[in-house]
């Protein structure tokens, strides 16, 4: 469940002190205490200890590797003695952590898909290096068996049993599919991986539900997981008719005849063996109807196969430009994700990145962190996942956000290395040395456009001058990373197959080089490689499928209730990091874009926001903001992080700031002044949003000076703004939301033309009036719907002027008003209504299905009556 996952991270997280008195050794007989077991070292304390040991001053370096050198000292002395002994044979196999104290099993960990499987303690010990290890070296060995035994469990076989009983009654008796399936989804994120029927028993109830969904290659993948996991043989049959079931509606005749077979071998009763004729007939009756349908060639579209983008390179650093001219909202480019994480914002599948599916989780992960939308997508996955999965069990880069702000950073760097260093070295047919590898990885290899990793290798990464500290930290910590490869994955033993066989280097080479690499990878991400993917998030736990009863929005499989629109695209978020190397971080920056991003999924679309003409430049903006919803401070501050310096025509303007005030006007409401103003800065309001900032909304700041106006110095009253908020809290009475009305109208008088704040109050006030009337306290008549249906409708023109309506923001607003329309009788006019409808085309597939669903059940009927008549606004 969600508070048991929440709670279990959380226990985690705050355990960096000493091993607790459980785990030590009792006391002797003697009376004798023992001595205190030594405090666990903190991933903070390590990379701190290192760092007073050390002055950035002395460490000289051109590159990643000697960095890394300069921080390994045992390790550079090592090396250089391999070398001089010729000693390139070596094995990389070196000793996997140690089993936990007392010789307790941890099945938990055993057998994980790709995850090392810790040794058993009566195996043969493997020879270690004769050199002796580093300090630090030891301390990270030392921290990951701590994270080992700290890694908070929530997994429960009771528990999940709990659920799995709760979801058949809500099967059986209250005839409810999707919440029985979300209970079905619970219970196979808390089932144990020591004990895999429960997880079993649970993937096959939810498939039940899932083919009465019509979700049948989700119930088909939900059986072979059943089966994997060890369903019970005596209930074989009924699993295998649902695999042929499922088959045939999927229209895999070959598939649906291959488990009829298997059932004919099997004992069966008289309805198992009626079950099986009859599925056995349909699939001969469907055969026979099937029939080849016609499928346009594409001949006769007007296609053009010139590339309308070429990357230019002038001192080592690239731009994008049109090969041709490109019309406003054209294609100019899209591809699919080198490599990608998820935020942690959401439920994320680990492989194609999409958030709306029925989730398969890796059994082993601890809190079920990876999980997948298909076996399909989990199998392409699983050459990455089985270097990362023990990562995944002891929570190792969660672990990182102690230390680091964004700890997802280093998880892409990461996956960024280890899928493609092994295509890499494929192409190394000489016997190499790390000097002479690193060399070809600044050199030859770079330009080599048959490998998808050297594409990576020439991104322009963050340069700093000196070794600073967080250089520092990084380079620690891509050392870290590079330990975990060699004592807990077999990676290196990987890579040491890719080479040809009289060529082998140390275990002590692998880790120097897959640190150098990592640390580029992160100067890379730093800079401007590291795209942040956008889309709708839902406001639940991303472990667990429906803990706040996601289930009640769905009326089917990807078809919303009525007037719960907003509730699914009510808020915007980060959902996953990823990497373009041929396309978007090859872009150049520019606060005022010429394109527009589309993600869903690993799948990302640029296009055109403007006519193009051929050989201009492709700019994106990699502030987080372009001139209209940043101020050039912000943007400025934002860029610098990122090693940018921006010298755009946005923000070359004499009146820089004109395009962002225009959004941030006020009327001042003293009667014998009345000036338009915009206001410089606000101390606790970033760009000027005081609305959302705390300092300026709690009740004691009632009549407070907030804004003063600059020309006759008098403080802003904002009646309307202290109105609306006391007045949202009991909008179930119809008293309350008349003063919300009137909050509003007052609002218009102060807040000029496009102001931020009026579509700020106008969704808080559809988010509560919309929950008001779903909940039942109060139904709205058609006045209150015309009401917020002018309020919403009067806001958008704003909304698409500061984001455009290329934007998922857009979306995001418009779906208020779609939730009005859909429950009253207000609409809009055709012009307005296909500019809606033409954003879809800006988000993620997946939701754009939804939307479009939406639509068709509840919204296009009623455009279509002829019997309805024109609505007359209602002026607010």
């Amino acid at each position: 469940m969600a508070s048991s996952s929440s709670s279990a991270r959380g226990n985690y997280k705050g355990a960096t002190g000493p091993a607790s008195s459980s785990s030590s050794a009792p006391a002797p007989a003697t009376g004798t205490a023992p001595p205190p077991a030594p405090p666990v070292v903190s991933l903070s304390d390590l990379i701190g200890q290192q760092l007073k040991q050390l002055n950035p001053e002395d460490l000289l370096y051109k590159d990643e590797l000697q960095l890394v050198l300069l921080l390994t000292p045992v390790q550079r002395r090592k090396l250089s003695r391999d070398l001089d002994d010729g000693d390139t044979g070596a094995s990389t196999s070196t000793a996997p952590l140690s089993r936990p104290e007392n010789n307790e099993e941890d099945d938990d960990l055993i057998g994980a898909v790709g995850g090392l499987s810790i040794s058993s303690p009566n195996a043969p010990a493997i020879a270690t290096t004769k050199e002796p290890l580093l300090d630090f070296r030891t301390h990270v060995l030392k921290w990951f068996q701590h994270l080992r035994h700290q890694t908070g469990h929530f997994k429960s076989e009771e528990e999940s049993r709990r659920l799995r009983e709760a979801g058949n009654d809500s099967y059986r008796k209250e005839r409810h599919p999707l919440k029985a399936s979300d209970l079905f989804t619970e219970a196979i994120f808390l089932a144990p991986a020591r004990n895999t029927l429960a997880a079993a028993l649970a993937h096959a109830n939810r498939s039940l539900v899932l083919y009465d969904c019509g979700l049948y290659a989700e119930s088909y993948d939900d059986c072979l997981c059943a089966l994997d996991l060890g369903y019970p043989e005596e209930y074989l049959p009924l699993i295998k008719l649902r695999q042929a079931a499922c088959a045939l509606k999927l229209r895999n005749f070959a598939l649906c005849e291959e488990h009829l077979h298997e059932l004919l071998h099997i004992e069966l009763n008289q309805v198992f063996e009626t079950r099986t004729h009859e599925l056995w007939h349909q699939c001969e009756v469907l055969k026979v109807e099937r029939f080849e349908m016609a499928v346009q060639t594409g001949d006769d579209l007007d296609t053009n196969d010139s590339k309308p983008f070429e990357i230019a390179w002038l001192d080592n650093s690239s731009s994008l430009h049109t090969t041709r001219a490109v019309a406003k909202n054209a294609l100019i480019f899209e591809s699919e994700a080198m490599a990608m994480v998820p935020s942690g914002a959401c439920r994320v599948c680990d492989y194609c990145g999409i958030t709306q599916f029925i989730p398969f989780p890796c059994i082993y992960c601890s809190n079920r962190l990876v999980v997948y939308c298909s076996r399909q997508c989990r199998f392409k996955h699983a050459a990455i996942h089985a270097v990362e999965c023990f990562g995944h069990q002891i929570e190792l880069f969660e672990s990182f956000g102690d230390v680091f702000a964004m700890p997802r950073l280093l998880q892409l760097a990461f996956r960024m290395l280890i899928t493609g260093l092994p295509e890499l070295l494929v192409h190394c047919r000489k016997k190499p040395t790390l000097s002479k590898l690193w060399s070809a990885i600044n050199g030859g290899l770079l330009e080599r456009p048959d490998i998808a990793y050297s594409a990576v290798l020439r991104l322009e990464h963050l340069r700093e001058e000196q070794a600073s500290e967080t250089v520092i930290t990084l380079a620690l910590t891509s050392h870290i990373l590079a330990i975990y490869l060699s004592k807990c994955t077999t990676f290196f033993e990987q890579l040491e197959k890719s080479l040809p066989t009289a060529s082998r280097m140390s275990s002590a080479e692998w880790e120097l080089l897959c640190a150098a690499l990592l640390m580029r990878h992160i100067g890379q991400l730093r800079h401007r490689s590291m795209t942040l993917c956008r889309s709708f998030v839902l406001p639940t736990d991303p472990h667990v499928f429906s803990p706040l009863n996601e289930f009640q929005l769905w009326a089917a499989p990807m078809r919303l209730q009525e007037g719960h629109l907003h509730i699914l695209a009510g808020e915007v978020a980060v959902v996953s990091y990823a990497v373009y190397p041929e396309t978007l971080s090859l872009c150049r920056h520019s606060c005022s874009s010429t394109i527009c991003t589309k993600f869903s999924g690993r799948k990302m679309t640029a296009l055109a926001l403007l006519d193009l003409p051929a050989g201009s430049g492709i700019y994106n903006c990699f502030a987080g903001g372009n001139f209209q919803q940043l101020r050039r401070e912000e943007r400025s501050k934002l860029l610098q992080e990122r090693g940018i310096r921006c010298h755009c025509s946005a923000c070359q303007l004499s009146h820089t700031e004109d395009q962002f005030h225009k959004f941030h006007r006020y009327r001042c409401d003293n009667p014998k002044c009345m000036e338009i103003f915009t206001l410089d800065a606000m101390p606790h309001a970033p760009n000027l949003r005081w609305w959302l900032s705390e300092e300026y909304t709690q009740p004691e700041y009632n009549g407070a000076e907030l804004i003063v106006c600059p020309h006759c110095s008098e403080p802003q009253k904002l009646e309307w703004f202290w109105a609306f908020h006391t007045a949202l809290i009991d909008c179930e009475l119809i008293e309350e939301r008349c003063k919300l009305y009137a909050a509003i109208e007052r609002a218009e008088g102060q807040l000029m033309e496009l102001h931020e704040c009026k579509v700020a109050l106008a969704r808080l006030l559809l988010e509560q009036c919309l929950m008001v009337h779903r909940e039942g306290a109060t139904v709205l008549d058609d006045w209150e719907f015309n009401k917020l249906g002018s309020i919403m409708r009067s806001v958008l023109p704003s909304v698409m002027a500061q984001y455009g309506g290329q934007s998922i923001e857009y979306v995001k607003y418009f779906a208020y008003f779609w939730d009005v329309m859909a429950l009253s009788n207000y609409k809009c006019n055709d012009r307005e209504l296909m500019q809606m409808l033409n954003a879809l085309e800006f988000i993620a597939d997946e939701f754009k299905d939804i939307f479009i669903n939406y639509y068709e059940d509840y919204i296009a009927p009623k455009f279509a009556e002829e019997s309805y008549g024109s609505v007359v606004d209602t002026q607010v």
